[in-house]
């Protein structure tokens, strides 16, 4: 199944859910897994909900068309079910995926682009996700006058030393009291260029933390 999702017993897992509020459709929310951004919202119902347990794609309830469509079907631009989780009441499910190009049918990589209420949008885990996205898309494809494409190209031994470079700079930033944000937000960009150019993702870090915060890191 795409993104390691784990689907044990299906049929015991749709009965959780519960259709009968809204005549057999339950409201989804789609969130991208690798920058924790909204994608979409949509709707399943119970079939839709299966096949998308059971392939690993992610499926809908078209209320337009009036039948099940597979995310991507016609653009290819599919979503691989990562995690799942329900709403305390039953009647909603909040999707991780990982999204094969846009999301959005306009070319936006999510379809809640439209501002109602401007402000801003949030960091965290998010922005770092959006960042690595781009280191990666300058290591598969390099640009010309592309700063990652052309460390990158000088390969392992230059990204180690360009971090060494950045930790020291942090440190001595940390003892001046001055530029600490700076010089962290440095530190962070080269260490994810050398995960993607080791082929490792943010979630596996994520997934390191997790585990020593819940006790289990020894």
């Amino acid at each position: 199944m795409g993104g390691g999702a784990r689907v044990e017993g299906r049929k015991g897992l749709i009965d959780k859910v519960n259709f009968e509020k809204m005549n057999g459709l339950v409201p989804v929310v789609i969130r991208d897994f690798d920058t924790g951004e909204i994608l979409m919202q949509a709707f399943m119902d119970r079939e839709a909900l299966r096949l998308t347990l059971e392939t690993g794609l992610m499926h809908y309830w078209s209320r337009t068309k009036g039948r099940i469509w597979m995310k991507g079907e016609e653009s290819g631009n599919t979503q691989s079910l990562v995690s799942a989780r329900l709403d305390c009441d039953g009647d909603a499910i909040l999707f991780s995926v990982r999204q094969r190009g846009v999301c959005c049918h306009t070319g936006k990589s999510s379809c809640f682009h439209r501002a109602l209420v401007e402000g801003p949008e949030g960091g965290g885990t998010g922005v770092l996700g959006e960042v690595f996205q781009v280191i990666k898309g300058r290591i598969e494809a390099p640009r010309p006058g592309s700063y990652v494409s052309n460390l990158v190209s000088k390969g392992e031994d230059s990204i180690l030393k360009k971090i060494g470079e950045e930790a020291a700079e942090l440190m001595i930033s940390a003892k001046g009291g001055e530029g600490i944000v700076h010089e962290a937000a440095d530190l962070l960009f080269h260490l994810m260029i050398l995960l993607a150019f080791k082929g490792i993702g943010l979630e596996s870090v994520y997934a390191e933390l997790e585990r020593r915060r819940r006790g289990r890191g020894g």
